[in-house]
Parts: C-alpha cells; sequence; structure tokens
C-alpha cells in the first residue's frame, strides 16, 4: 500500500494524487468536505487542541494498519513534499533506500513556555537518553534551532513510520500528563503540536536513518503570501535567509490557528 495522508479541516486539499484527506479535530466540528475523519476507531480527536494536526497522524497510526514494507506519507492541507509518488518510491525502495523523505531543514523559531520545554527534556532525559543527547544537539535551550526538518512533512516505509509514531505518541501523552490542559489562544494551547515538529527530527538521527530533503509545494495561496512577504522584507531570490524569514512569517499567519477552532 503507498498512501499520501493529508490533514485538513474542512478545507480543500492541495492537488495530490492517490491522497486520503483526514479531517482532523473532527469531534469538535460539523463543517466536512471529505469521509475520513480522526474521530473514529482509536483516536485522540478530542485533544486537536493541543495535537494539531497530529491527531490526524496518531488516527492513521491506529486505524490504517500499516505494514512495514508499505510506503506512507504525511503532509498538510496546504503544504507537502515536493515530490511525485514514483519517485518517492524509487527514493526508498529502490537502489538508494532511503528510509525518510523529509522538508528541508529550517529554522525553527523559540519556544515561548519554559514549563514546557522542561518538561519534554525531562521525558527525553529520563525516558529517552539517546534521544536526549541529540536534541541538545539541535536546539538551544529556548527550543530554537537550525537543523529541524519541520512541518510534519514526511513520507517513509512504514516500519520506520509505525516506530516514529509509537515514539512521538508516547513522548507527547506523557507532557500532556505533566503540563494538562491550557487555556489561552489557539496557538498557545497547540503545545504538543510544537513539540512533536521537533521529535521527528531527532528520531530520524538518534536512529541513524538515511534521510533526503525535499522541497516543500505550497497551494497557490501560500506562494502568493511568500512572495508578498519576500517584498515586504526585501528578501532577494539569492538571500540565504529567505527560507528562514518567510517560513517565520508563514508560521506566524497560518500555524497560529488549530483546527480546533476552526468550526
Amino acid at each position: 500500500m503507498n498512501k499520501i495522508y493529508v490533514s485538513t479541516f474542512g478545507k480543500k486539499i492541495i492537488n495530490l494524487k492517490n491522497c486520503i484527506p483526514i479531517e482532523v479535530g473532527a469531534e469538535k466540528r460539523t463543517n466536512f468536505l471529505y469521509p475520513y475523519r480522526d474521530n473514529t476507531g482509536d483516536n485522540i480527536s478530542l485533544e486537536n487542541k493541543y495535537y494539531g494536526e497530529l491527531t490526524g497522524l496518531y488516527w492513521v497510526w491506529k486505524n490504517q494498519n500499516i505494514d512495514d514494507d508499505d510506503m506512507v506519507g504525511f503532509c498538510h492541507f496546504n503544504k507537502a513534499l515536493d515530490i511525485s509518488e514514483t519517485k518517492a518510491y524509487k527514493l526508498l525502495f529502490g537502489s538508494n533506500k532511503y528510509d525518510f523523505l523529509v522538508a528541508d531543514h529550517t529554522y525553527i523559531t523559540p519556544h515561548r513556555q519554559k514549563d514546557e520545554l522542561l518538561a519534554i527534556t525531562t521525558i527525553l532525559s529520563q525516558d529517552y537518553p539517546e534521544y536526549y543527547q541529540i536534541w541538545k544537539n539541535l536546539y538551544k535551550d529556548d527550543g530554537s534551532g537550525n537543523e529541524c526538518n519541520t512541518a510534519q512533512l514526511f513520507i517513509t516505509k512504514g516500519k520506520y513510520f509505525n516506530e516514529y509514531c509509537n515514539f512521538l505518541f508516547d513522548v507527547l501523552k506523557k507532557m500532556r500528563k505533566i503540563i494538562g490542559d491550557k487555556d489561552g489562544t489557539p496557538y498557545d494551547t497547540r503545545y504538543c503540536a510544537f513539540m512533536g515538529e521537533r521529535l521527528l527530527s531527532v528520531f530520524i538521527r538518534t536512529n541513524r536513518l538515511r534521510y533526503k530533503e525535499c522541497h516543500i509545494r505550497y497551494a497557490k495561496k501560500i506562494v502568493n503570501i511568500g512572495r508578498k512577504v519576500s517584498r515586504t522584507l526585501h528578501i532577494s531570490k539569492k538571500s540565504k535567509i529567505k527560507k528562514s524569514k518567510i517560513y517565520r512569517v508563514l508560521q506566524e499567519k497560518f500555524g497560529a490557528k488549530s483546527s480546533y477552532e476552526r468550526q
């Protein structure tokens, strides 16, 4: 089975072949465009306020019976890896035999809540010491770093998908117990999503998996906004800081809205 799963919340998805859209945060919404929803079977749909698109990833892991030799990917309604399914399959199962295809590494901004950073680093240091060492190599004390394969955009083999999800959700479940429920803006409450965003790079490097970085393909609306951002920031096409600055602005605009709140 070769499938790319796309998280959405009542929004038309980016144009992809052979993909399965998943309505995330479905337990708290009524506006659906697609039949697959993250509130069926084994699910954490009610936790979407904290997990963001990861409630969709959890649903895939628990309900889609991913085998070790499957090719499985995950992306979002407005962005995906810029690679064809055929090429992705060749890279993962052909002579090169990469283990993961991920987004280009980029800058990830400091995390504002110190208690959440303390929780994640405590869990890793106590339960996953090898992962903790890689975390410290990748991220500063404030959670920022320049080598993050961000946004939970990836394509991989079923074996590594299952291993990654097992690690990811074990850590985030423990974090939920420590931090508990939070009030505030949708951006502030989505702490599991923000920590999870950092854990993909940690998982890949700790396990010494072979990975290939790919450009991100954005929906047309975001491409147009990105061009406006470039002009506003006076960033040339040749500038080395273009990606990081644009990412930060796009993250502020689109990352601040939780699917839980978009009803």
